[in-house]
């Protein structure tokens, strides 16, 4: 089977669908990956094809939305809308078309809108896999793209009224070329219950870490599943990083994913310095530190490497409360502080300080008195141990990935089965 995957985002919304692709490579299906053309490289390292990518770079898309505050909560992220979202939909649309021509299915996370389109075009089943609760509505989760906890069951339930928006501001955006392109009956495009006249498979990917069982509303098409850990197909650490892992007591890693930050350098020092402080050293991110990969004084700057073979020589674990980092130190058995940013990473920060295995800050600048709290909860024996545990009872990443390949595998021969 040939199957297109398209997934529009950040580093992190990327490397799930990577993993997955391999699992679905190795149980004999021929993939291609479209995303933005920052990952292409990437994307080939795991030896995975590369489809025409759209022309917009996603890192300069994260500056211009840091310097206007576009992710910083929905009315931004609407009112944003004409300039940071309209002008690139066209462009998407056409690489969508494009990868899913010759395809037999189509797979793509919520942001690779243009992919429902081509997929109806074409007549193709059709999956949706989101990396936090944000398509099915339910009243056991909150939609993670705005609430930053859970909120009880009718409140949760109308959070996801923001993912209706959202979409009709695209079918708004979209609607002339996909009345051109999709015959009739088209669903509303804010119905992803539907596609081509059936249900459509939808997936939520969540960190096992999370805790979160599958809610008891979700409807027979939509399913709860294990994030797709991340399974780097290059084990090696640099040299210089392994002598430097190798010369004292394990580290701290500090790092903030694919976020740009403002004040990323008095923000460094400030962790730095109470880091210090408590005896502590660390391993930092080329993206925050702005330097380049070497020692830093105590401390080592590391550029782009496979988290899943750093942080198990980790202490504990600083980041931005994104998805794929979390599933990877918790996977380590690392202890945890997160600093969240933006959407999704208020919600999965709340809900792994519930499980006592993280801290997260209550600002984005937090004062030296509340980094030390933050760094002694996390380096506390208690934490380290509950940590440990926590990670002891993971799921194995290999059956929950199978998992998944087993659901696109059965909705590709169920509609098999109904064409004939």
């Amino acid at each position: 089977m040939k199957i297109s995957i398209q997934t529009l985002g950040t580093r992190g919304d990327i490397l799930p669908f990577l993993t997955l692709a391999r699992a679905l490579m190795d149980a004999g299906h021929t993939i291609s990956l479209l995303a933005p053309r920052d990952y292409s490289a990437l994307i080939r390292q795991f030896g995975v094809q590369v489809a025409t990518p759209p022309a917009f770079s996603v890192s300069d898309w994260m500056q211009r939305s840091r310097a206007r505050g576009t992710l910083r909560g929905p009315v931004r992220f609407f009112r944003d809308w004409p300039v940071m979202i309209r002008p690139h939909l066209e462009d998407v649309l056409e690489r969508s078309l494009e990868a899913a021509r010759g395809a037999d299915l189509v797979l793509a996370n919520p942001i690779a809108v243009p992919a429902r389109i081509a997929a109806e075009h074409a007549g193709l089943p059709f999956i949706l896999m989101a990396l936090q609760p944000v398509i099915t509505p339910t009243g056991a989760l909150p939609c993670a793209m705005i609430a930053r906890r859970p909120m009880g069951p009718l409140l949760n339930q109308a959070s996801y009224l923001a993912v209706s928006l959202a979409l009709a501001g695209l079918a708004a955006s979209l609607g002339k070329a996909r009345r051109r392109l999709v015959p009739v009956p088209r669903p509303g495009f804010a119905n992803l219950g539907r596609h081509l006249g059936e249900p459509l498979t939808r997936l939520t990917a969540l960190p096992a870490a999370l805790g979160v069982t599958s809610p008891a509303d979700f409807d027979p098409a939509s399913h709860l599943v294990d994030y797709p850990a991340l399974q780097s197909p290059n084990s090696a650490l640099p040299e210089t990083l392994a002598a430097f892992l190798a010369s004292g007591q394990p580290p701290v890693y500090l790092g903030l994913g694919s976020m740009e930050v403002a004040d990323s350098d008095a923000l460094l020092a400030s962790w730095l310095g109470r880091l210090e402080a408590a005896g502590q050293r660390a391993v930092i991110a080329t993206s925050l530190a702005g330097h380049p990969p070497g020692p830093l004084g105590p401390h080592f700057v590391a550029g782009a490497l496979p988290h899943d073979h750093l942080f198990p020589h980790c202490a504990a674990v600083i980041h931005h409360g994104g998805a794929g980092t979390l599933d990877t130190a918790s996977r380590a058995g690392c202890p945890q502080i997160i600093l969240p940013q933006v959407l999704d990473q208020f919600w999965n920060a709340h809900m792994l300080t519930a499980r006592g295995v993280a801290g997260h800050a209550r600002t984005p600048r937090p004062k030296a008195d509340e980094i030390d709290m933050l760094i002694g909860h996390a380096l506390a024996d208690e934490t380290r141990w509950a940590a440990r545990s926590l990670a002891a009872s993971l799921p194995d990443p290999a059956r929950a990935v199978q998992r998944i390949v087993g659901i696109i595998e059965q909705t590709a021969g169920d509609w098999r089965a109904r064409a004939r």
